[in-house]
């Protein structure tokens, strides 16, 4: 597929719309412009309207306005279900009452400007079904599982696969020096035309054996 414009126009028209034009816009944009995998005017709606900076070929619950905070980076390739919701700022329990009235601007009673936290979610993640990531967290490394349903509280190492309420490590998708080789390799990086020629290196097991010796598979994650 060549590489695609963004269609400023509808930038412009997204953002001095509501409610149900807005997502008018979104499902228009996503038909003409192959799907949000591949849509450069998706991700500049969602980057400039609702501070969320998505990377090529990321699909999912991202580009569900409100799912993902302000301020909240993610990389090229990860898989994000619809259900996945991560936030970025929390209601202020210093303050004498926690109502959005006392911190929320566009609710028109103060004007101060919220603060909102930054997250990174990296390359080739997997966000599972109902995951929530939890104000505070800074980020979720590349290649790392967030399992069905975990709660993430603490950022997440590359590789790793983590679950439960709270989420814990329970072990990571290879081992050490595979994991140190697949970060500095930096596939990602590449177009999607580009892996194409190379697909038997993502249609079956990696690991340490090598490009020529198929690694054993490993565990499903939880």
């Amino acid at each position: 597929m060549s590489r695609q414009e963004v269609n400023t126009s509808l930038v412009r028209r997204y953002g001095a719309s509501r409610g149900s034009i807005r997502d008018l816009i979104i499902k228009v944009v996503r038909k003409r412009e192959g799907g949000e995998m591949f849509s450069p005017t998706l991700r500049e709606i969602f980057r400039v309207h609702h501070g969320v900076d998505v990377g090529m070929y990321t699909h999912g619950g991202c580009f569900h306005p409100f799912s993902f905070g302000p301020n909240t980076t993610i990389g090229r390739y990860t898989s994000i279900a619809a259900t996945a919701f991560a936030a970025t700022d929390n209601h202020p329990m210093q303050y004498k009452s926690m109502h959005g009235f006392f911190f929320n601007p566009v609710l028109g009673i103060v004007d101060k400007e919220w603060a909102f936290e930054p997250l990174s979610i990296g390359n080739d993640v997997w966000l599972g079904h109902n995951s929530i990531i939890m104000p505070g967290v800074g980020s979720i490394g590349d290649g790392a599982v967030v399992a069905a349903g975990a709660v993430v509280n603490k950022s997440v190492p590359p590789y790793a696969v983590v679950v439960g309420n709270p989420a814990r490590v329970v072990r990571y998708r290879f081992d050490p020096d595979t994991i140190e080789r697949l970060r500095s390799e930096k596939w990602w990086e590449k177009d999607i035309e580009e892996l194409k020629l190379h697909l038997d290196q993502y249609t079956r097991a990696y690991g340490v054996a090598g490009d020529d010796e198929p690694a054993h598979r490993p565990a499903a994650a939880p």
